[in-house]
């Protein structure tokens, strides 16, 4: 017997669908003529004129960066930029409260400047890659205010500068960036104190204070400054192998030793570069992974160098990103095949980013009806998303930025070093929906401060002469340009139903807004 079922299950996707579904996994969902110009190009070269990585032409998104000077500041002129005004201590209370004000704008430029451009920027693609790669090679600003003038620079110039060039120079621009070195601890890893050097310590603290308690106190704590193994278990663990593959204990302690001295010039004069301090660092050999990595002759950073390098060149070290990248715009399940295909061009490519994104868009595995509509948004996904079929005009992010932190995902402030997650199930919850909904409400209705649907969005939509039905017909094609289920269309229809029967005269303006905030809210808007 003839099964119509399954045989939808293989019917391959249509134009439309097609154009819909690399919109939805290599750009922040589609605009409102996104789907239309990416049938006209076709789905492939669309996807190589995204990575083509020039500037945006648009004036929107610069008007709205316009300003943000932190943002292309080092860390060092942002640290003279808000310390210019002298030590906390010799200032006024007011000005106090000033100067803690000030040392927030890099932190909160950075953040709308993020939101901005994954909103405004028409190359989609490299802010979803950048998402891609800042969950990766994750920092945050809960480290604490030293964070604060780091990060800016670190998005700049580890993952924007190099989101289409290779994997190799982003994981080395990382691991010596300042933000990563103290976001995971390795400024402050050094080798073990000697006990020559423990009684000095001890010795110089009595003939300072003349305390014999004092002294030993300050001999136990030098003692405990020592080997902090934090960034080489999240380098292999995260960042290149994956959990427990491959590595053990004793090559967590070796890559540890290798990157002791690896640090940076920080305080009030420092330049916020980063330092080899060969004070700090295990000398010797070290065997990691079953390799002799010699210390370096020349008493600089090459033995972790050739850490990064091993790392990098290792096979699992291609398997765990193609299966990172494969789960993250295929399916929360990544096919195998498609995973080995990836692995294979990291390899065969020295790890070139755009080359693994066109190995998953030019597979027959990512065109498959099952991987059509199969993920789920996370909360950053699907604010994005609604922001962009509308439209909408942000002129003060702080209610949008809000509404992330409220469902879960706010920016650049996920404390644990494995970044958001992006698999349905993390995600998928009665509350997480609730708050959805309400989203979609808020924005539909106008209620949000700061956002605005333009008039542009709703003349869309003819009125002259034209049923209400039609009203209705026509955002759900602009929303869901793919279809939407029976489900949703039917609460539709219950909507305008229910608004026709009380009304003799309909306005657009005012059903309007409750049929976009039930699409904005529907299952298939919720879809990737």
């Amino acid at each position: 017997m003839f099964d119509l079922q399954q045989a939808s299950a293989v019917e391959p996707l249509t134009e439309r669908e097609k154009a819909v579904h690399v919109l939805t996994r290599f750009s922040f969902g589609y605009g409102p003529d996104d789907v239309e110009n990416v049938m006209k190009v076709g789905a492939e070269s669309w996807l190589r004129g995204q990575m083509r990585d020039t500037p945006a032409s648009g004036s929107s998104l610069g008007q709205r960066l316009r300003g943000m000077d932190t943002l292309f500041m080092t860390p060092a002129e942002v640290r003279g930029l808000v310390e210019r005004d002298g030590k906390v201590r010799d200032l006024s209370p007011k000005d106090q409260e000033a100067r803690k004000k000030l040392e927030r704008v890099p932190r909160n430029e950075l953040i709308q400047a993020v939101l901005f451009r994954a909103i405004y920027n028409p190359h989609q693609t490299k802010e979803v890659a950048c998402d891609f790669w800042r969950n990766h090679l994750n920092v945050s600003f809960t480290k604490g205010q030293q964070s604060f003038p780091l990060i800016p620079h670190y998005e700049q110039t580890v993952l924007r500068d190099n989101v289409f060039g290779d994997f190799g120079a982003m994981l080395r621009a990382s691991a010596k960036h300042p933000a990563m070195l103290q976001y995971l601890d390795n400024h402050l890893s050094r080798r073990p104190p000697t006990d020559q050097e423990l009684a000095e310590v001890e010795r110089r603290t009595k003939r300072k204070t003349g305390s014999k308690e004092r002294a030993e106190e300050a001999a136990q704590i030098a003692a405990q400054r020592g080997l902090n193994e934090n960034y080489a278990r999240e380098l292999m663990e995260l960042h290149t192998l994956g959990v427990d593959n491959y590595y053990r204990q004793k090559d967590v302690v070796a890559v540890a030793e290798a990157l002791t001295g690896w640090t940076f010039n920080g305080g009030r004069r420092g330049s916020y570069e980063f330092e080899f301090k060969p004070g700090m660092h295990v000398k010797g050999d070290k065997r990691v992974l079953g390799k002799r990595l010699k210390e370096d002759a020349s008493g600089g950073p090459g033995q972790g160098e050739d850490v990064l390098t091993l790392l990098l060149q290792h096979k699992g070290t291609g398997d765990f990103l193609a299966t990172k990248m494969v789960r993250y715009f295929v399916a929360d399940e990544p096919p195998r095949k498609l995973v080995k295909a990836v692995a294979k061009t990291y390899k065969k490519s020295g790890g070139n980013i755009p080359a693994m994104f066109m190995t998953i868009i030019e597979s027959d595995e990512f065109w498959r009806r099952e991987h059509f509509r199969a993920k789920f948004k996370t909360p950053w996904e699907y604010v994005l998303s609604a922001l962009r079929i509308t439209g909408a005009d942000v002129t003060d992010a702080r209610k949008v930025l809000s509404w992330l932190q409220t469902m879960g995902q706010p920016l650049y402030h996920c404390d644990d070093p494995t970044g958001w997650y992006e698999t349905a199930d993390r995600w998928l919850d009665p509350g997480i929906m609730a708050l959805r909904w309400q989203f979609a409400i808020d924005l539909a209705g106008g209620k949000m401060r700061g956002v605005k649907i333009p008039d542009s969005f709703w003349e869309r939509i003819p009125t002259d002469g034209v049923h209400p039905r039609f009203w209705q017909r026509t955002l759900t094609k602009l929303i869901l340009p793919a279809g939407a289920g029976e489900r949703t269309r039917a609460a539709l229809s219950a909507v305008t139903s229910k608004y026709l029967a009380r009304e003799q005269d309909p306005v657009l303006s005012e059903l309007g807004p409750d049929l976009l905030a039930l699409l904005l809210g529907s299952p298939e808007f919720q879809q990737q």
